[in-house]
C-alpha cells in the first residue's frame, strides 16, 4: 500500500514535467506496447497547471468546500451551464431524460469549438460515463474537474490534442445521484442493461457510443473494500471471449499501460478489479466477469477500446479515517488520474486506435459473412468455458425472429446498430454486421442474457 501520509492532489504531484516523465517512463517502460516508454509532450503537466489555476468561479463546489462535500446535482446543472458560457471549447446538450424527468447530459469539448459528429468522425473521440451509480460520487467529480480543466487551459498542448480529439462526459443516473441509490428511479442497475437497453439511462449511453463512435471509453465507478481488497485504483478490460483480439489488447493497454500507470506515477496503488489479494499475491475472482450487459464488456463487443475503473469509497489508512476531506480527495483524484491515462492512450496512439478499431469493425463482417471464428456462450479472457454447450465452433450466419419480435426489439436492435431483413418467416438479423458479437448474444437459447429465442441459420 502506499504511505499513510495525506495523499498529494494529483495537480500538486504533476508540477514537474521532468519529474512525471521519469516516473512514467519507469512504470511503462517494460510494457509489451510500442507506445510503452514513450510517454509523450505534457499533457498531464498542462492540466495540473490548468487545475491550479481554474478561475475561482469555475471551481466545483466540492473544490470550494475542500472535499468535505459532494456537488449535487443542481449545482452540477450549473457548473456546466456556467462552464458552457464561459468557453467557446465546451457544448452541453441533452441526449435523453431520466424517468424522473432530469437532463441526461453530454458534455463535448474541442478546440477551437466542440465538432460535430461527422467532423469529429475524421479525428479521434475519448468517452467517459460518470458515475453511472448514484452513490458513487468521484466519477462525476472528475469529470467536473476534467471538462474544466480541458475547457480553460492555456497550453498549446491541450490546445492541439483538443484539435485533433473530442472528449465526451456523459452524466450518467442524475435521478440515483439525487436518491443516493446505486439504481436509477426504478431500481435498475444501469450497469447490467446495456444490451436490453430497458432504461432511458443505458439507451442514451449506447446511441453515444452507436453514433459518435469512440475510439476509447473510461466507465468510472467505486467499490466497497474489504481486508483483501485495498487499493486506490482497481481497473479491467473487456473481458468477453467475442471481442476482437485487437480491440482486447488495446483495451488491456489502456487499463495497464496508460490509466493505471497514471494512478501510481501520482503515488497510488492500483490492480485489477475484481481480484482479492493476500501477501501481494492474487487468490480469489469476485467480480470482473465477461457479462455482456456491463458497459467495459459492452464496449469492447462493439469494437470500442474500453476499460472499467473503480476507487474505494471507505478509507485505506488512519488519515483517511481521521478526515473525510482526505478519503473524498483521494477518491476523485484517483478516477481523474484514470481518466488523465485514457486521454494519454488517444493521444500517443490515435492513428493505431482508428486504423485498429474499424478493422476490427471489418472483421466482425467478414467472420459473420464466412461464418469463421468460434461463438462463445461462456467464459471469459482468461478462462475457457468448461461447458461444451457454451461454445458454438461453427458459427451459425444468422438468426430468423418472428416479426412480433423484431416489433418488439426495433428501438433496441437500431440502438445496437443491427439491421434485419424481412423474409416470409419475419426477420433475418444476419452476423454478417460489426456488432456481429452481439446477434447470438441477443437471440440464442444458449446465452445467459438473451432477449428473445431466435432460430440459428445454417445458410443465408
Amino acid at each position: 500500500m502506499r504511505s499513510t501520509s495525506p495523499p498529494r492532489p494529483w495537480s500538486t504531484i504533476l508540477a514537474t514535467a521532468a519529474g512525471i516523465a521519469l516516473a512514467a517512463s519507469a512504470l511503462v517502460g517494460s510494457g509489451t506496447s510500442a507506445g510503452a516508454g514513450q510517454r509523450d509532450d505534457g499533457l498531464e503537466a498542462a492540466l495540473a497547471a490548468a487545475a491550479e489555476d481554474a478561475p475561482a468561479a469555475l471551481q466545483t463546489p466540492f473544490e470550494q468546500s475542500g472535499g468535505a462535500t459532494w456537488t449535487t446535482h443542481p449545482q452540477s446543472l450549473a457548473f456546466y451551464r456556467q462552464l458552457d458560457a464561459s468557453s467557446r471549447r465546451v457544448t452541453v446538450g441533452t441526449i435523453g431524460r431520466t424517468t424522473q424527468g432530469r437532463p441526461l447530459q453530454l458534455v463535448s469539448i474541442g478546440s477551437p469549438a466542440p465538432k460535430s459528429q461527422a467532423e469529429a468522425a475524421g479525428g479521434s473521440v475519448a468517452m467517459f460515463v460518470c458515475s453511472v451509480h448514484g452513490n458513487e460520487p468521484s466519477g462525476r467529480e472528475a469529470c467536473m474537474k476534467l471538462a474544466r480543466d480541458l475547457a480553460t487551459s492555456t497550453d498549446a498542448t491541450v490546445t492541439r490534442f483538443l484539435a485533433r480529439t473530442t472528449v465526451l462526459i456523459v452524466n450518467a443516473n442524475p435521478d440515483g445521484w439525487v436518491a443516493n441509490t446505486r439504481g436509477n428511479a426504478d431500481g435498475v442497475d444501469v450497469n447490467r442493461d446495456y444490451l436490453e437497453l430497458s432504461t432511458p439511462e443505458g439507451r442514451a449511453i449506447t446511441k453515444v457510443i452507436r453514433d459518435w463512435n469512440p475510439d476509447v471509453l473510461n466507465d468510472l465507478h467505486e467499490y466497497g473494500p474489504n481486508q483483501y481488497y485495498r487499493t486506490d485504483l482497481l481497473h479491467l478490460w473487456p473481458r468477453n471471449r467475442n471481442v476482437d483480439d485487437q480491440v482486447h489488447s488495446l483495451s488491456k493497454e489502456m487499463s495497464e499501460e496508460y490509466s493505471a500507470a497514471q494512478a501510481r506515477s501520482e503515488g497510488f496503488t492500483a490492480g485489477i478489479y475484481g481480484q482479492y489479494v493476500k501477501d501481494g499475491e492474487p487468490f480469489l475472482q469476485v467480480a470482473g466477469d465477461e457479462q455482456v450487459r456491463i458497459l467495459r464488456n459492452y464496449a469492447g463487443l462493439v469494437n470500442v477500446v474500453g476499460m472499467l475503473s473503480e476507487t474505494a469509497t471507505r478509507p485505506l489508512n488512519d488519515e483517511e479515517a481521521a478526515d473525510v476531506r482526505v478519503l473524498n480527495n483521494r477518491r476523485v483524484d484517483t478516477n481523474y488520474a484514470s481518466a488523465l491515462g485514457s486521454t494519454q492512450m488517444v493521444a500517443e496512439n490515435r492513428a493505431t486506435l482508428a486504423r485498429e478499431t474499424a478493422a476490427a469493425a471489418e472483421r466482425q463482417r467478414e467472420l459473420g459473412a464466412t461464418q469463421g471464428g468460434v461463438v462463445y456462450f461462456g467464459g471469459q479472457d482468461d478462462m475457457l468455458p468448461t461447458d461444451p454447450d457454451q461454445v458454438e465452433p461453427e458459427p451459425m450466419c444468422a438468426y430468423q425472429i418472428t416479426e412480433a419480435t423484431f416489433q418488439d426489439l426495433r428501438r433496441t436492435l437500431r440502438l445496437h446498430d443491427l439491421k434485419a431483413t424481412r423474409n416470409a418467416d419475419g426477420r433475418v438479423v444476419s452476423l454478417a454486421q460489426a456488432n456481429r458479437a452481439l446477434v447470438p448474444l441477443m437471440f440464442d437459447t444458449r446465452s445467459e442474457y438473451r432477449l428473445a429465442e431466435g432460430t440459428p441459420l445454417e445458410t443465408c
